[in-house]
């Protein structure tokens, strides 16, 4: 699967269920122009920056993201991903799934 083909940018955030098994959840975030999403209270969260720019953050810290950029999140921490000005995209990993 190629994920940069998956990507669905639009004046919506994009949101595509990739996986869901007990083991993991996997979902695709199509981000843009400030477009943000936010998440709390999953077991435990890692968001790759695939594509774009953009800040990736879990309770106080914050980064800014380019393709490669992995964020781990702790257990029920808020996190979140939001686009620069460009297309972002983030691939969020739940284990396990919630």
């Amino acid at each position: 699967m190629n994920l940069l083909e998956k990507a669905r940018y639009g004046t919506v955030r994009g949101v595509e269920l990739l996986a869901d098994h007990p083991e993991v959840r996997l979902v695709l975030f199509s981000l843009q122009g400030g477009q943000e999403v936010r998440g709390r209270g999953e077991p435990r969260v890692h968001l790759l920056c695939l594509e774009g720019e953009g800040t990736l953050w879990a309770g106080e810290r914050e980064v800014a993201a380019r393709p490669g950029t992995l964020l781990a999140v702790l257990p029920g921490e808020a996190h979140g991903a939001r686009a620069g000005e460009g297309r972002f995209l983030v691939l969020g990993i739940l284990t396990p799934r919630p």
